[in-house]
């Protein structure tokens, strides 16, 4: 699997598709290559489960832009959600902590028992809290890609939450694998980058570098996700199911 998914990027045509995608990342300050590098990040996934053994070429322009559209937009729901439900429930529980404070200061007054006693309480439930939201967005955190993934498989934006469809492939070895070199690519690409700028004609690659690492994570991550459905450790001859059209 992970041979496989160095190997990925250098199959078909690297060297168009490689400029392609550095000057995309080039001008990704902008929204619509932004946008056109998420489809393809997309599109990338979808062929993959459909059995491809080679990325995708850069074309359909506009699709791939509105499927990027779709991508950001999950990625803001799974990446900025918690932080909203998170302050939410910060705010309601400070409030709920304030107002029982000033309800039971007049019993706590002049009990050193009661008052260590109780700060015990709310220090272990103020812990207990912290796990909590910390566990959760570990886990939104870590399904993400899955359904990233349930995404480019179906075209449908709802079904990046199916929690049905995410369960196999979040479960899975494969999966827990991908995610863990996933966690490794972004300490590798900064030495690169250092290294290509050293070397002052390398300059002209750095671009080449974030692109080149995110298709091996994607194809990684979708090759997981094809082995976690089906069982089957050919990626090529294991396609996970056709994709509906994408919204024009």
């Amino acid at each position: 699997m992970l041979e496989d998914a160095f190997r990925y990027p250098f199959r078909g045509d690297p060297i168009r598709r490689t400029a392609v995608g550095s000057l995309l990342v080039l001008g990704s300050v902008f929204v619509l290559p932004a946008l056109v590098l998420a489809g393809y990040g997309v599109r990338v996934l979808e062929t993959t489960l459909e059995g491809e053994a080679e990325p995708p070429a850069f074309d359909s322009w506009s699709e791939l832009a509105t499927t990027g559209v779709g991508a950001v937009a999950i990625s803001l729901v799974y990446l900025l959600g918690p932080l909203v439900v998170g302050g939410v429930l910060g705010v309601i529980l400070a409030a709920v902590g304030y107002y029982a404070l000033q309800t039971v200061a007049p019993v706590l007054a002049g009990s050193e028992a009661l008052v260590w006693g109780t700060s015990l309480v709310v220090a272990l439930l103020t812990g207990v809290v912290l796990l909590a939201g910390t566990a959760m967005t570990f886990a939104i955190y870590y399904a993400f890609p899955a359904g990233m993934i349930n995404y480019a498989r179906t075209g449908r934006f709802r079904a990046a939450f199916d929690r049905n469809a995410l369960w196999p492939v979040v479960t899975s070895g494969e999966y827990l694998l991908a995610m863990a070199v996933l966690q490794l690519l972004p300490l590798a690409a900064p030495i690169l980058v250092v290294t290509a700028v050293i070397t002052v004609v390398g300059v002209v690659f750095v671009p080449a570098i974030p692109f080149v690492a995110a298709v091996v994570c994607l194809r990684l991550l979708a090759v997981a996700a094809v082995r976690a459905n089906t069982g089957d450790r050919s990626v090529e001859s294991a396609p996970i199911g056709g994709r509906a059209s994408r919204p024009g």
